[in-house]
């Protein structure tokens, strides 16, 4: 039976391809996801592993604040740490680094570099154990010399003795380019711009702290082991605040620190690889159900001279795995080159890793191969069955039967999961967002299910105007729709799951947009703001901006609003959390919120301010004390001084001056400024462009512009995930067409009657075409409705973290639905011509 199965697979060639598509498109994404990751990983770890060959111990301070996502702020040490580390023996090279923000821009003020990847400072002075080698010039020295990467100079077509203006905590300074540098045989690490300096401007300039070091960096003369001069260095600074590395640990630690950034990337690509997955299922489903049920005849002989129901089903099994595995293979091959794609992208776009040597782990390959077995022979399990059950008398029949759009029990088991969704979706929202998981599901297999009951009052609607538009070529399309409900609405449903995940994120992003819009428009009541270029990342604007816009006649009141990490003591334990930090003495003319307790005016160097949902949730009221520790292991008892009802400061404001003397290198990520009555706009944006034009990575924007700009950094995310996204709906369009083919292949004798009476070869594709069209609006109905209900339980689930407002992109819905048509007509023109082209006499004696 198994080789009968066998040759039934290869037999038919077309059909095997066919059915391998979905299964082909549905693996490529995942597999290559797993490329992506291989490939970025393995290059991580050969640029760290090159860097840090020459590096035997790494010495640091051991006081850290650990921030979410790796972002841990450490303490400095004192430069005299590196002579102590030089005279121990063992040691043949000792050298300070330091390593913070700066950011260079060309002489004609272009930044360098785009928003994402950090923008570092640090120090070249050309040792051997330095990851950077000269590619050109020499190394910096002296107040007025830079070195920068060579992907930067590459980028800003920069050479030496150009002429640069890097920006760092220091403020904003010219500097002539004496040297290009490699890291580790790469135009730069990772993906970051590097600006170098010899120790002392990197000391004073940098990082604003003359006497203090980052780290040293430590090399051995070879009659120690690492283990053994790590131990000797610790033995030697032991009372100091330090913590000692070896070469190999510290190589270890900075390729995962660098990987979570691509892993992140990587795992956004995995959800949307699953969605794929998801959509792909009901493709390959459909595809299974169809062919079990076009092949009725076949498996009812099989029965009547013999075949049991076991050997029936495990016939259909036999076909699923062998398109499990081919689709498999040739999805994993297709992931290579889309992996490849990105990678290219990224590096054309200065996003990635320099070198990209394509890797694959085989663990990569398993794990496509068995998902996409598993997946396939998991959806080909209902048809199987269904296979096994045909009576041998079926064998006198010529086609199937589908009376899915009259199940009685459909229609319970859809009532079902729309009233667990309804509850699941009230608890979650009212009680615990765990119940979500519970509502939302079911909510999507509430439509999936009742999809087949409302083909039929749906093309009935539709069929009145497709006659009236197409004729009879339009109500045969309706009826071609209507006579197997179960595979409209699984076609439909596939497109629309896609549709509803679009919209959905849609619908996210304008309520976040209109939420955006709200809060900053009521709560931020100057005239101007002034904004890093690189976005609200790593690093930022340095404060001497906001100081210098405060000493222009024009200006009442600037504030910069940046953020810190600080530790704050609770029942006992210390826990890292970040703060808001900005000048009181400025603030409370250009902040409208609301506070429910205290203000502006007790804020100082000795309180705090405290959201009111933090308030609540913890216990506090004007005049608690709060516990905290910073970055030096100082301490500090700060008193709340105003309760604040708003989500844009977050859950903590304090004031600048609190770090000083501290340790924290401090950055504003946004200025706001507030001009004296009677300026006018035009006379405020000459004075505050005075002071801005000095720092090339500011920008200088009104209040509207401002408002606008917050906006538009919306879109930019929710085109990236449209983009992803749109492998789901290319899987299932993909199912549209397979559909309408095997439909095509299942009327071939009805297409030969209709065209013997008459029936022209451009009505036969305008038939097929329509009821490609006739899915598509079913799948845009279902899409819409889901993506909607997604949008506001969301939108509803995120009230609480500032999403206040419910709105829906119209333009957007309208766009995504319209194009759900036209892929639709897209995807109906092959199977449509091979329609058409039906030979007339064979299509008639077809059996």
């Amino acid at each position: 039976m198994f080789r009968i199965s066998l040759k039934n697979v290869l037999a038919r060639k077309g059909r095997l391809l066919l059915t391998s598509l979905a299964v082909i498109a549905s693996c490529a994404f995942l597999s290559g996801v797993f490329v992506f990751s291989d490939t970025i990983n393995a290059s991580i770890n050969r640029l760290f592993a090159t860097a840090y060959a020459q590096t035997d111990a790494f010495v640091r301070s051991s006081n850290v604040i650990e921030g979410d996502f790796g972002a841990d702020t450490r303490a400095r040490l004192p430069d005299s740490v590196i002579a102590e580390v030089a005279a121990i023996p063992g040691v043949t090279e000792a050298r300070g680094d330091v390593q913070s923000f700066a950011r260079i821009a060309t002489s004609a003020g272009k930044p360098i570099g785009i928003d994402g990847p950090p923008k570092y400072g640090g120090v070249f002075t050309g040792a051997k154990s330095a990851p950077w080698k000269l590619d050109l010039g020499r190394p910096a020295s002296g107040a007025h010399e830079v070195v920068i990467d060579k992907r930067s100079a590459k980028e800003g077509s920069i050479k030496l003795g150009d002429s640069v203006t890097v920006t760092a905590k220091g403020g904003a300074r010219p500097f002539t380019v004496v040297g290009i540098v490699t890291f580790a045989g790469s135009d730069t690490s990772g993906s970051a711009t590097w600006a170098l300096f010899d120790l002392a401007t990197a000391q004073e300039f940098v990082i604003g702290e003359v006497g203090k070091i980052d780290s040293v960096i430590v090399r051995g003369n070879g009659s120690l082991t690492d283990t053994q001069l790590k131990a000797n260095i610790q033995k030697t600074l032991t009372g100091q605040s330090v913590q000692v590395l070896t070469g190999a640990e510290i190589t270890k630690e900075t390729q995962n620190s660098v990987a979570k950034f691509f892993n992140l990337f990587s795992t956004v690509l995995t959800i949307f690889a699953a969605i794929a997955l998801l959509v792909g299922c009901f493709v390959i489903y459909n595809v299974f159900r169809i062919t079990a049920a076009q092949r009725q005849q076949e498996s009812a002989l099989m029965r009547a001279i013999g075949a049991n129901r076991g050997q029936v089903v495990r016939s259909l099994f036999v076909e699923a795995g062998v398109v499990g595995v081919v689709g498999s293979l040739l999805g994993f091959g297709g992931g290579v080159v889309l992996a490849t794609t990105i990678l290219g992208i990224l590096k054309k776009v200065g996003s990635g890793p320099s070198d990209t040597s394509l890797t694959i782990n085989s663990s990569s390959f398993v794990i496509t191969l068995v998902v996409g077995f598993v997946v396939t022979v998991l959806c080909a399990t209902l048809p199987a069955i269904r296979a096994g059950r045909v009576s041998p008398l079926a064998a006198m029949r010529d086609v199937s039967i589908d009376r899915s759009g009259l199940s009685h029990r459909r229609v319970v088991i859809g009532g079902v999961f729309v009233a667990m969704s309804v509850l699941g979706v009230i608890l979650g929202l009212n009680r615990a967002a765990v119940w979500l998981m519970l509502g939302v599901p079911s909510l999507f297999v509430a439509v999936i299910a009742l999809g087949p009951v409302t083909v039929g009052p749906i093309t009935t609607a539709l069929t009145r105007p497709l006659r009236a538009i197409k004729g009879v070529t339009g109500e045969i399309a309706v009826r071609n729709a209507a006579r197997s409900p179960e595979r409209t609405a699984l076609t439909a449903a596939a497109l629309g799951i896609g549709l509803a995940f679009l919209i959905g994120v849609s619908t996210i992003g304008s309520s976040l947009q209109s939420s955006i819009r709200e809060t900053i428009g009521k709560q931020f009541t100057g005239n101007f703001a002034v904004s890093t270029s690189d976005g609200q990342g790593f690093g930022g604007l340095p404060t001497t901006l906001t100081d210098d816009l405060n000493k222009l006649p024009e200006i009442s009141d600037a504030v910069g609003l940046g953020i810190a990490q600080i530790k704050i003591v609770t029942d006992g334990k210390p826990k890292a959390t970040g703060v808001f930090t900005l000048d009181a003495t400025h603030a409370a003319p250009l902040f409208n919120i609301t506070f429910v307790g205290g203000g502006w005016s007790g804020l100082n160097n000795t309180t705090i301010l405290v959201s009111k949902d933090k308030a609540d949730r913890d216990g506090l009221k004007v005049g608690s004390p709060l516990s905290v520790s910073f970055l030096d292991q100082s301490t500090a008892t700060l008193t709340v001084a105003g309760i604040y009802d708003s989500k844009a400061f977050g859950n903590l404001l304090v004031d600048r001056t609190l770090f000083d003397g501290r340790g924290t290198t401090l950055f504003d990520v946004q200025i706001f400024a507030q001009t004296k009555p009677g300026v006018s706009d035009a006379a405020a944006t000459t004075a505050v462009k005075t002071v801005t034009d000095q720092y090339p990575t500011a920008k200088v924007q009104t209040r509207k512009a401002f408002i606008d700009a917050q906006v538009e950094q919306v879109t930019p995310i929710l085109n990236f995930i449209y983009a992803l996204l749109g492998m789901a709906v290319f899987i299932a369009v993909l199912g549209i067409v397979l559909t309408l083919l095997l439909a095509v292949y299942e009327r071939r004798r009805e297409l030969g009657l209709v065209r013997a009476i008459g029936m022209t070869r451009n009505q036969v594709r305008g038939s097929i075409r329509w009821e490609a069209i006739v899915t598509a609006v079913l799948g845009a109905f279902m899409g819409t409705g889901l993506g909607l209900a997604l949008g506001w339980i969301v939108v509803r689930a995120l009230g609480d973290q500032g999403l206040t407002i419910f709105s829906v992109s119209y333009v957007s819905i309208g766009l995504f639905a319209v194009a759900a048509v036209i892929f639709a007509v897209i995807a109906a023109w092959w199977p449509a011509r091979r329609a058409a082209k039906s030979d007339i006499l064979q299509a008639i004696a077809t059996t």
